[in-house]
């Protein structure tokens, strides 16, 4: 059934060399943060949010000053550099004196309950959502550079206030600026400090079973990852957004090579077909032949929101795909739907209250399925 690209897919989910290795993170070299992509469309917001990313990177990374970069983004109309071409991002840097560019995009942000003044008016901008609790904020990032067709690193973070609460509900973060401040501490700090790269699982390949036989370990190969499609009924585009990003993170974390999304998007085009949540024959050997992928990860979110009552349960599902490039087949396919209280243990305690934090908790646990799955390939059936 599935193969030998099932099996190697298991060995890179299980990733990441056999010794104790650890690096850095941000390149070396002069960097640079471009603007913020702001989806929630509150300027204060973004400007907080810019911001606090400058001062985080200042503090570790050599960074360019920002004066000029919007002009030389306006001149050679970027929009977002994550979908830029290999060749634009060697021009972009090239007119920053740049190597590597930083990125972020802010998908959701929500108030929370909002405090009252005594004549009955309200202390916040009314243009970010009322979540009915505690703050709520989606953020996602990536460092990128022009001389590479894979993404340096990428990551995630969905977080609501009470999501950061110590024990017995003590410690919530009561502002949507104070959980902004948290969240950008927190994944700067991911980005830029070394880590453990984790240990490869060796498979012993078992003959004529789930897993085929006949490879054996190798180095983590390139995945292409396509925008995932979404048929939720509120947001559709959004929800589809914010899985991806959750998604990219997640192979990062798990030591899979990702391809740049720019690289992606731009070989889709030459092929002349373009779709969310799969790919056509052309794509795919497109990607195979021009982007040196292996496999192709892809999608469907079919829920993405919030229940209803004083404090709403984030409510999400989806299901993932890994397309392997040499003959179009499904590789490996599963899914997830949950809500934030089946994430709760004894006494309530590691509930999600945001979805966001839902999304990256659900993608977490689906790609570690390849792990479990790559332990079938240790023993035969019957043993």
């Amino acid at each position: 059934m599935r193969a030998a690209a099932l099996a190697s897919l298991a060995l890179i989910a299980a990733v990441a060399g056999s010794g104790a290795t650890a690096w850095a993170q941000l390149p070396s070299g002069r960097g640079v943060l471009l603007p913020l992509q702001d989806r929630v469309g509150e300027a204060k917001l973004a400007a907080l949010t810019e911001t606090l990313l400058r001062q985080e990177l200042e503090a570790r990374a050599d960074l360019v000053e920002s004066v000029n970069v919007r002009a030389v983004l306006r001149s050679m109309r970027v929009r977002d550099a994550s979908y830029e071409s290999l060749d634009r991002l060697a021009v972009l840097a090239e007119r920053l004196e740049v190597e590597w560019f930083f990125l972020a995009t802010l998908h959701e942000a929500r108030a929370g309950r909002k405090p009252q003044r005594q004549d009955g008016g309200s202390t916040d901008s009314q243009r970010i959502e009322d979540s009915g609790d505690t703050p709520q904020v989606v953020l996602s990032a990536r460092v990128l550079r022009s001389d590479s067709p894979e993404l340096w690193w990428s990551g995630f973070d969905g977080a609501s206030g009470r999501d950061r609460e110590r024990v017995f509900g003590l410690g919530d973060v009561e502002t949507l600026g104070e959980l902004m401040q948290d969240t950008v501490k927190g994944l700067v700090a991911r980005a830029a400090e070394p880590r453990e790269a984790r240990k490869r699982t060796r498979l012993r390949p078992r003959e004529g079973g789930y897993l085929r036989s006949g490879f054996g370990p190798s180095p983590p190969e390139r995945v292409a990852v396509i925008p995932l499609d979404s048929v939720a009924s509120r947001d559709p585009s959004a929800s589809a957004e914010v899985a991806t990003a959750a998604l990219l993170t997640t192979l990062g974390d798990f030591g899979f090579n990702v391809l740049l999304p720019g690289l992606v998007q731009s070989i889709r085009q030459e092929s002349g077909q373009i779709q969310y949540g799969g790919a056509s024959r052309a794509e795919w050997e497109a990607l195979a032949r021009e982007g040196g992928a292996r496999w192709i990860a892809t999608g469907t979110v079919e829920t993405y929101g919030r229940g209803q009552g004083r404090t709403p349960d984030p409510r999400v599902a989806f299901s993932l795909r890994f397309l392997d490039t040499s003959d179009g087949r499904i590789d490996w396919s599963n899914g997830l739907a949950r809500t934030g209280k089946d994430t709760a243990s004894v006494f309530g305690r590691g509930r999600i209250y945001s979805t966001g934090a839902l999304t990256y908790a659900m993608m977490q646990s689906l790609i570690g399925e390849l792990r479990v799955e790559s332990r079938l390939a240790k023993t035969p059936r019957g043993n």
